[in-house]
């Protein structure tokens, strides 16, 4: 079926077969790593915003922890600049602003709870938004809870816990309260080390395995002393800030980590970009190929054959081949136009020699014509003469076929009277083949009758031997027996002697009989055919009669005829003269229609040749 579909069809289904899945791949290859990059790009910009709220979030903590005076405008000026850049995109621009409105406000005692409230609702927003705490992956994901939103929880657990002798009137916490504050903090720093260890496990990445035991140690310790210090000394502001700084370091690692896996993230998912749109690039090239290859091989190529095979056509090369076509399409009906064309010019030439040839014949024919005709109208005279005699010798010709019509008629009846007596003579010879077989069958009865005499005496020798047995067993008693017993064995033995001679007697006969039989059957084959022989003389005889009166009639008519032929003879001596004038004009235009014939025909030899 793709032989018989056209040029454009076969070029457009061999692009589309191999541009339609390799521009899908690319495509959907391309878009699949586009948006993986996008959202590893969101990752990192959300990672970005909340090292800021985590700094700003830090540094509220030691003020508030530590009692130390905050410089608010410096840290709204920190969130500025990313608020306009990303708060659109995480869509914390309006609670952004009202961060930065709390932060510069000169009530800051009074605003410190609000201002963390705001820090924690941007922060969850950001984590909406970037999708940190939702990434695909095992390692990006345990430490962007870490840095994102455990180490936070943790602030805050410290800052209640340093604000609630404020709350209690001024009076020291009491051992309870610390105990459960340290029991949530203790909650924590299991959650962060579960996380830590899953970041460099084996689900998660086996390379971060010894940075993160190198980063996470100091934390670990400090956040220790800091539980040892809780367990003595309760909510002493000493311990605290060295565990918040602990802290800090410890997110600020952890989000390095964070975004350093998310830029190796995002430079493999490039360089697979790239080497898939370079893989694609080539796969498309080598499709570019694969159709300018078609092209060439189903279009091209064939058409330049043809061009060149039209060219020695036009060239009058009657020996060139019509190249044949790989596909039935648009060059298939011209290679078949090519051969019809090819056909109706040998055609052409074949019969542009034979109009060559065939007035070259009518050239000498027409001068043999006018001098045939001269010599019939010179000879017209003398057939005129010769009609005349032609008749008498008609005459003379019916009456000796009358002579032979009757000795016919006579040979006729003595071949009858011969196939009569020869009739007899095979009646004659049937008969005594009937009788040779009779003494054939008598012989073979006399064969019968001396093989049960052979028989009998070889049965009656046996007898006499026993005989002469018993006989010389009975002594002098059998003497008499015995003798008798030797007569009949002597006669028996005589006769199968001539038992056997009656056979072999009769058994010549029989030979005899067969080859008498043989020659007569020969005899009567011969005598049959010449029989036959002369039942076909007679009925040709018959037939010779029949005809020589048949052809007495046609003398008849014959003669008319000549009568007739004599007086047209002396009409065609007139029209011979004007035939022969006719027919030497007819040569002289033959013989000019072959010259041009030829002109044209050498004219066409040399433009193939």
């Amino acid at each position: 079926m793709f032989r018989r579909i056209s040029i454009a069809t076969r070029l457009a289904c061999a692009a589309g077969l191999f541009l339609v899945p390799v521009g899908y791949g690319v495509w959907t290859g391309v878009a699949s790593l586009n948006d993986r990059i996008a959202r590893s790009r969101v990752e990192l910009d959300g990672a970005a915003y909340l090292r800021t709220i985590d700094s700003v979030h830090a540094a509220l903590s030691h003020g508030i922890v530590t009692n130390r005076p905050i410089d608010g405008v410096e840290l709204a000026k920190t969130l500025e600049p990313l608020r306009q850049r990303l708060g659109a995109a995480m869509g914390v621009t309006e609670l952004a602003q009202e961060l930065e409105a709390l932060l510069i406000s000169k009530e800051r005692t009074m605003v410190r709870a609000e201002t963390r409230r705001t820090l924690r609702q941007i922060a969850r927003h950001v984590h909406a938004r970037s999708g940190i705490l939702l990434d695909p992956q095992i390692a990006p994901l345990a430490l962007g809870s870490i840095f994102a939103s455990q180490l936070a929880d943790l602030r805050e657990q410290v800052i209640d816990l340093r604000q609630r002798p404020a709350r209690s009137a001024g009076t020291s916490a009491r051992p309870l309260d610390v105990s459960v504050y340290a029991g949530r903090i203790g909650a924590m720093l299991n959650s962060i080390a579960d996380d830590v260890a899953t970041a460099g496990g084996p689900l998660g990445d086996p390379a971060l395995k010894e940075p993160l035991a190198e980063i996470y140690k100091p934390f670990a310790d400090a956040m220790e002393t800091f539980q040892a210090a809780l367990e003595t000394e309760g909510a002493d502001p000493a311990a605290m800030d060295p565990a918040l700084e602990a802290a800090d370091r410890f997110s600020q690692a952890v989000s390095a980590r964070f975004t350093a896996l998310l830029s190796r993230r995002i430079a493999a998912a490039e360089q697979e970009r790239t080497s898939f749109i370079l893989v694609s690039a080539a796969l498309s090239l080598v499709a570019f190929l694969a159709v300018v290859i078609l092209v060439r091989i189903g279009v091209i190529v064939p058409l330049r054959q043809m061009t060149g095979a039209l060219r020695q056509l036009a060239n009058g090369d009657m020996t060139i081949q019509v190249p044949a076509a790989r596909f039935k399409d648009e060059t298939a009906e011209l290679a078949d136009a090519m051969r019809r064309f090819k056909t109706a010019l040998e055609e052409s030439r074949a019969l542009s020699q034979s109009v060559v040839e065939a007035t070259l014949q009518v050239s000498v024919a027409t001068d043999q014509a006018a001098s045939t005709i001269s010599r019939i109208s010179d000879g017209v005279q003398a057939e005129t003469e010769s009609v005349a005699r032609l008749r008498q010798s008609f005459h003379e010709t019916q009456a000796a076929m009358g002579q032979v019509g009757a000795l016919t008629a006579d040979g006729r009846e003595r071949s009858r009277t011969a196939a009569e007596r020869l009739s007899e003579s095979l009646a004659d010879i049937d008969a005594m083949a009937g009788a040779v077989r009779a003494i054939a069958g008598m012989s073979q009865e006399i064969n019968r009758v001396t093989l049960a005499i052979g028989k009998l005496a070889a049965h009656s020798n046996i007898l006499s031997l026993n005989a002469s047995i018993e006989a010389s067993r009975a002594g002098d008693h059998g003497r008499g027996f015995s003798v008798v017993a030797v007569s009949v064995g002597s006669l028996a033995h005589q006769t199968l002697t001539l038992a056997k001679e009656i056979a072999d007697l009769a058994r010549r006969t029989d030979d005899h009989i067969g080859h008498g039989l043989r020659m007569a059957a020969e005899v009567e084959r011969r005598m049959r055919e010449v029989s036959d022989g002369i039942g076909d003389t007679d009925r040709l005889a018959g037939d010779i009669v029949a005809e020589m009166q048949r052809r007495q009639e046609d003398f008849a008519r014959v003669e008319a005829a000549l009568g007739e032929l004599s007086r047209i003879s002396q009409a065609n001596a007139a029209a011979s003269a004007e035939i022969a004038t006719t027919m030497n004009g007819l040569a002289s235009l033959t013989d000019d229609t072959r010259k041009r014939a030829e002109m044209t025909l050498a004219r066409g030899d040399e433009a193939a040749g």
